[in-house]
């Protein structure tokens, strides 16, 4: 008898739909954990904060500046 030529290695449409899950999942968990540590080690620029922005300034009579 002739065998067939097609080769049955048990990994259907499943298995490729559960590795490019896995795949995704893991390329997302590297840019949270990157983005997180991008973020917490951003040092503060004091001379930035010195200053009082131009929306906050209030006049006497209680309106914003204009």
């Amino acid at each position: 008898m002739r065998e067939s030529p097609y080769v049955n290695t048990g990994n259907g449409p499943g298995t490729a739909i559960a590795v490019l899950v896995v795949g995704v999942m893991a390329i997302g968990i590297v840019f949270v954990v990157l983005g997180g540590a991008l973020y917490l080690n951003e040092g503060t620029n004091e001379r930035s904060l010195s200053t009082v922005p131009a929306r906050a300034v209030v006049t006497l009579d209680g309106s914003a500046g204009r």
